[in-house]
Formats: C-alpha cells, structure tokens, sequence
C-alpha cells in the first residue's frame, strides 16, 4: 500500500466502523485493523488522534453531499421545476443510504448542526447552510405563495425527512436499499417534498 493511500484506507474504515459502532464504540485500533495499517501511529500522524480522525470522516461526507447538491443544482437550467430541486437535493443522501453509507451520514449532518455556531464554517454546517439557501433561492420564484421564513421552514422539513430516510426511520420493515434502488426512493421523497413546498399557506 502506498503511502498517499493510507489516510483514505482509515477514513474508509473508520466511517464503515462509525456507521455501526457510533464514535463510543470505536477504538483506533479497530479503525488500523480494518483498514489493514499495520503502523499504530499512522492515525496520529495523519488526523492528530481519533476525535481528529472522526470529524475528518465526518466532514468528507458533507463536502461529498455539498458538492453533489452543487453539481445537480449547476446542471438545472432556467426551466427546472420544484420536482427536479427536491430531487437535486434529496438525491445524494438517498444514493448513500443505497450504498449502505446513510445511517452514519445522516448522523453526521444531525451532529454538526448540534455545535455551536462557531465550529460551523469547520465542520461543514456553514457550507450545508449556505447550499440550502441556494436552492431556497432557486425555488423562490416558483413558489410566490411562500415569503423567504416559510419556504426555509419547509425546506428543513423537507430535509428532516430525508434524514429519517437515511437512518432506517421510514422503512416500517422493508428491507434495506441497494444500489438499484435510488431513482425509486428518491421519488418518494420528492412526491411529499414537493406537495409540501407547493401547499397553501394555512396561517
């Protein structure tokens, strides 16, 4: 193994282990073992020591989410409708979750908003925050019914129930997703998500 390749190997290892164990139930010396680095010290000389270790891994699978949020809005053109920015958004967590990543993604993005404010622009809620007014942005015009408050207090929710999502909360019983099942259950998220951004207002 190359050097260049070992600090992926343990951020590979480490979130494959944090997606089951949670940060308590993961020891360094699982994360070494796992990802086959026979160098105890290779954890502390490239993420400092395991908390540095987690929010790397934490924060590779928010700049991953970011970025494919910002590719799929940069693809949209001029006549995108309120299906296909739900679906630009929803997308990246669903196809994690297909690939048996989500559960511990979805943890994460809980997890970085919970710091304070403060630890955001490290931690990626600033970039996750500033890509969500983005597309608040670009749903904007196609929901004049909506002012600024309402359409981000809807957009949340829209993002809350994609976080149940890849957490397992919605299956009642199904079995967990493949790869073959992302456009499926991204359609049925983007059905709901949508229908509640276009709603009437009630108050």
């Amino acid at each position: 193994m190359s050097e260049s390749a070992t600090p992926v190997r343990l951020l590979d290892a480490a979130e494959e282990l944090l997606a089951v164990s949670g940060p308590a139930g993961t020891s360094v010396r699982d994360v070494l073992r796992r990802a086959g680095v026979g160098n105890a010290a290779a954890v502390g000389y490239y993420f400092g020591d395991k908390d540095g270790l987690v929010a790397a891994v934490e924060r590779r699978v928010v700049d991953g989410v970011v970025a494919d949020r910002a590719r799929a809005l940069g693809a949209l053109d001029g006549d995108a409708g309120v299906e296909a920015l739900v679906d630009g958004w929803v997308r990246p967590i669903v196809a994690l979750r297909c690939a048996g990543r989500g559960r511990y993604a979805a943890r994460v993005f809980t997890r970085i908003f919970d710091q304070p404010p403060a630890r955001w622009e490290a931690n990626g809620a600033a970039a996750v925050r500033a890509m969500a007014g983005r597309y608040c942005a670009a749903l904007a015009p196609l929901l004049p019914h909506l002012d600024a408050r309402e359409l981000a207090w809807r957009w949340q929710c829209v993002t809350a129930t994609t976080d149940f999502y890849a957490i397992g909360a919605l299956d009642f019983g199904e079995p967990a997703p493949g790869p073959d099942d992302v456009d499926p259950h991204v359609r049925r998220l983007v059905v709901p998500g949508s229908a509640l951004l276009r709603a009437e207002r009630t108050g």
